[in-house]
């Protein structure tokens, strides 16, 4: 199954309701951020389909423009905080009892943070000790490259080494492919714990 606003779509679609032409702008939306313009391995052929009529029905006819207008949007830094930035898509997980921090940036171009990495480490080793992890991780998703530096605070980074076959080096790692945490971080590293 496809993206929560894919079913909605399908919803209007089986209860024969015609979208709204705003309505239909942010959901197209929606999945195009979801799916990282389809590159995500969380995208089906019901989200690509889905962007396709909803383009239609809000006039729009390059919905791939609109969605780099829209990351380059969301890969706006200046002025963020550490904090912002390593929070911004942020999440906790319970994993067998162990609680790690996993955080996820989507950007066009994720050099622009390079000479803010050290700042970046310096928040995640609080937000680590303030919510008492064993391990926090940002992604910093590289949507052109299509990968992701991982940084990592741990207690125990061969965990995440083992998880995603890496060696880490000063804390960091790059992940080829690696666009979704949820198909392709959780699913590995949680065994780990």
């Amino acid at each position: 199954m496809g993206c929560s606003n894919t079913v909605i779509k399908e919803m209007y679609d089986y209860h024969e309701v015609t979208i709204p032409k705003d309505i239909a702008g942010m959901m197209m939306c929606a999945i195009l951020s979801d799916t990282v313009i389809f590159k995500s391995p969380t995208c089906t052929k019901a989200d690509t389909k889905a962007v396709k009529d909803l383009a239609q029905i809000c006039h729009i006819e390059d919905y791939k423009a609109l969605a780099m207008e829209m990351f380059i949007a969301k890969s706006a830094v200046d002025g963020a905080s550490a904090r912002n930035l390593n929070t911004r898509d942020y999440k906790a997980f319970d994993m067998n009892g162990t609680k790690v921090g996993i955080g996820q940036l989507e950007m066009v171009d994720i050099s622009v943070l390079e000479s803010r990495i050290d700042e970046l480490f310096a928040d995640m080793k609080l937000i680590k000790q303030e919510d008492g992890l064993h391990t926090i991780m940002i992604l910093l998703t590289d949507i052109m490259k299509e990968g992701s530096q991982l940084l990592v605070i741990s207690d125990d980074a061969s965990k995440v080494e083992k998880a995603f076959g890496i060696k880490l080096q000063n804390n960091q790692a790059w992940l080829d492919g690696v666009l979704s945490r949820k198909k392709q971080i959780i699913p590995f590293l949680q065994p780990q714990f």
